[in-house]
């Protein structure tokens, strides 16, 4: 390739800006499309965890009953099990936590960890300033340390040389800093605060658990260890009392589990389609601008240029298309990465401090090799097409000669191949699309419009609410002010918010009732107080709800949804039975039934539905507080009055995650949404690439039978004639297309088929529309050429070379 190799291509793209503008933009978005795609996979699946022994690091826990996931077990758990595991090197937990920091200057909340001592050191971590929480620290009864980011120190301790030793108020405690941890570290995910986790013997807390196995130890190894330890302690551990099943996995799946790594791969594959259809696109493109250079390519060799200089240009002129393409997919990474980030920071998701979205030189570099590779397929084609003109012939006879024979098949068989490769993509979005449907027509179980109802988080410092009782009394006037409120028509304090938070789950069972062979009823409850079911608008089937008078030392009492009373007690009345909770415990709580709801989800919208029940605040001890405001008008124009309300009655327990329920559920969502996003741009692009194609092989096939057609005229064809023999073209690309696609789409459907996002595989209410959609966008891509060939005049044509 030489400079005058260049310019020629350049001059010859420059003379035909559509034709240019049109396959850089092609190219572009199908390389942008593979690049952004690929850094997602990268990302959060390909790069190891940056931690220097992560290879030896798995977590451990209990799995879905399908064997994916990790999900906590209790602290009491943890520490059995640690007692028998001698394979590892060290073992740890933790558990994210919100914490609320006073430097002196008033307290600002924070996402913390609280960690074993054993953390730390297995993850390699270096502290920027001190020391790490050691084990002294880590014993009860300890004085209180503190471990800080350094974006705290830098920008709310003004960078203070002598922050080791120092004493703040974390949670209302005063604790010590020991160190400060490099802002490159945010172990789990984005923590600014670590503090000793203090495990106790007996305790329910949930926790995360991570593991480093010794050098000589396999994970296969370690597993089958780790299980016989748990098989040793058998009854001892509640989730195995209950029919759960302990896992080991790999750290890495701690993070992104199974199910987001299938995704991620088939997201990617898509992508890969995308790539294809664009070079298809352009091979036919070039193919088109080869044949309508036939007479010049035909001159050329004529005054002696050679078939590989005539085969270089063709390569040189993809190549530059290819170049600029690239920028343009650089682009629409860098912007598609911008928009991935932003839309899991708004929803409180953000992936784990690790995990970097951009173009870095490894990406670039790859994205270079792509753009080439690009090159080889979309020229391909159009150079063997050269090397195989009979350039005297055309010389002679014009371009007539290149009309058929192997253009024709080679521009239909890219056709084909575009619509099949679209029916496969629009299955795929909507696949998710349906999934969508279902998790809207998943009954929350209330009555109130989300947009109506105004939730926030409320965090009490430990310190000065020590005590169960002190804390829902400042709940219950916090909520009680706002009831108060003109356009409030409740408000309510509980654990959960139906459709979007969960407040735990729970193995239940009838009284008298053993345990099945799947195990115990598992259940998710909420804590609520008396205001519950009028603030979301609960439908009451039976019975009554909790009311003032269901308080701490009256009988236990709970209120259970349609589907836990016909689990339990199909056929018979449920109210006035008595439900056990904790059936698998020595001393299991039992608890009477007093009312039965509609069916209700009181966990996230895309989490497994299971029955539900409801217990009294007074009776039951919980954790997180969520406040609800159900008003008459849009419940977002509330937020600034709860907020004044909670800080009048405590300047130091602030108000988080402010939203309305239908944006929690938006969040509870953004899995799926993400999904059908991404597949939903990457079928729109198919339909615009195959539909780009099928215009230009149709307007080509048009142009180049002109004389033909002008023929028919002239010996008496009627415009239906005209237009059936044109479209016999389109109907055999289109039903050939059409069964390829769903030959493969059936396949590909299965592979997207998860019960967590409730979609399906080999749906024909998705099959159905996307062939509809293809033949409409396949009839609106050739009315054009169609009409072109309809206004053919014999006199004009039969003069056409």
């Amino acid at each position: 390739m030489t400079l005058r190799d260049l310019k020629d291509a350049w001059r010859r793209l420059r003379r035909q800006p559509g034709y240019t503008a049109l396959s850089i933009a092609v190219l572009g978005i199908g390389l942008g499309a593979v690049l952004f795609l690929f850094g997602l996979v990268d990302s959060m699946v390909l790069r190891p965890l940056p931690f220097p022994h992560s290879p030896r690091l798995v977590a451990m826990g209990y799995a879905n009953q399908d064997g994916t996931g990790l999900h906590d077990m209790s602290a009491d758990e943890f520490l059995a099990l640690q007692r028998g595991m001698h394979g590892f090197e060290a073992s740890g937990a933790y558990s994210e936590r919100m914490m609320d920091v006073d430097g002196g200057t008033g307290s600002v909340s924070h996402i913390g960890t609280e960690v074993s001592a054993s953390v730390l050191p297995m993850l390699g971590v270096q502290p920027l300033l001190g020391r790490l929480i050691g084990e002294q620290d880590d014993r009860s009864g300890a004085p209180l340390v503190v471990m800080l980011s350094e974006t705290i120190w830098r920008h709310e301790l003004a960078a203070d040389p002598s922050i080791v030793g120092r004493k703040l108020r974390i949670n209302g405690d005063w604790a010590t800093v020991v160190g400060v941890l490099p802002k490159t570290f945010g172990f789990p995910f984005v923590s600014d605060v670590w503090l000793p986790a203090r495990l106790q013997p007996g305790s329910d807390e949930d926790v995360e658990t991570l593991a480093l196995l010794k050098p000589s130890l396999s994970l296969a190894q370690a597993r089958d260890e780790w299980q016989a330890v748990a098989a040793n302690l058998g009854s001892a551990l509640r989730g195995q009392r209950a029919g759960r099943r302990l896992v080991m996995k790999p750290l890495a799946l701690r993070f992104v589990d199974e199910n987001i790594r299938s995704y991620s791969w088939l997201m990617f594959a898509a992508g890969v389609m995308v790539l294809l259809l664009a070079c298809s696109n352009v091979a036919n493109l070039q193919l088109v601008q080869a044949l309508n250079r036939g007479r010049e390519l035909a001159l050329r060799s004529a005054l002696g240029a050679s078939q590989g200089r005539l085969l270089r240009a063709q390569w040189v002129e993809c190549l530059l298309l290819s170049i600029a393409a690239y920028g343009v997919a650089l682009l629409i990474t860098h912007f598609g990465f911008g928009w991935f980030v932003h839309i899991l920071v708004s929803n409180d998701t953000a992936p784990p401090y690790f995990m970097h979205f951009h173009i870095d030189p490894r990406l670039f570099v790859l994205g270079a090799i792509v753009a080439l590779l690009t090159t080889v397929l979309a020229g391909l084609l159009p150079a063997w097409h050269v090397s195989r003109m009979q350039l005297q012939d055309m010389l002679r006879d014009g371009n007539r000669t290149a009309s058929g024979g192997g253009f024709a098949r080679v521009a239909k068989a890219l056709v084909v191949a575009e619509i099949a490769f679209t029916v496969i993509l629009l299955v795929g979005a909507g696949t998710f699309l349906h999934g969508l449907q279902r998790v809207l027509a998943q009954p929350a179980g209330g009555g109130s419009d989300p947009a109506y109802v105004l939730t926030a988080r409320v965090h009490l410092l430990p310190g000065e609410y020590s005590d169960g009782d002190t804390r829902l009394r400042y709940l219950e006037r916090l909520v009680e002010r706002m009831r108060r409120m003109p356009g409030v028509l409740d408000a309510s304090v509980a654990n959960t918010v139906p459709d979007a938070q969960l407040g735990s789950h729970e193995f239940v069972a009838a009284y008298g009732q053993g345990r099945g062979a799947g195990g115990y009823q598992r259940a998710q409850m909420g804590v609520v107080d008396e205001h519950f079911a009028e603030t979301y608008g609960l439908k009451l089937i039976a019975g009554r709800f909790f009311d003032a008078q269901d308080r701490t030392g009256s009988e236990p009492l709970a209120v259970i949804d349609q589907r836990l009373a016909q689990a339990l007690w199909p056929g018979r009345l449920a109210v006035g039975q008595r439900l056990v909770l904790h059936p698998e415990d020595p001393q299991p709580q039992t608890l009477r039934v007093i009312g039965v709801v509609g069916p209700l989800q009181l966990d996230g919208a895309l989490q497994t539905s299971l029955p539900s029940f409801m217990r009294p605040l007074w009776q039951q001890p919980m954790g997180g507080a969520y406040v609800a405001v159900h008003t008459r008008e849009k419940a977002i124009e509330y937020a600034p009055s709860l907020t004044r309300i909670a800080h009048e009655l405590d300047p130091d327990a602030p108000l988080y995650a402010l939203r309305t329920q239908s944006q929690a559920i938006e969040m509870a969502r953004i899995k799926l949404t993400i999904l059908i996003q991404l597949f939903s741009a990457v079928g729109l692009i198919a339909v615009i690439l195959a539909a780009a194609g099928l215009y230009g092989v149709l307007s080509f096939a048009v142009a180049q039978r002109t004389r033909e057609l002008g023929i028919r005229r002239a010996i008496g064809a009627g415009n239906l004639a005209i237009a059936g023999h044109v479209g016999r073209q389109l109907v055999l690309q289109l039903g050939m297309g059409l069964a390829i696609g769903v030959g493969l789409a059936l396949p590909w459907s299965a592979l997207l088929a998860n019960a967590q996002l409730r979609t399906q595989g080999y749906e024909i209410q998705v099959f159905l529309p996307v062939l509809v959609l293809i033949v409409l966008v396949a009839t609106l891509a050739s009315l054009v050429p169609l009409w072109r060939a309809l206004a053919v005049e014999p006199v004009i044509a039969l003069r056409h070379d």
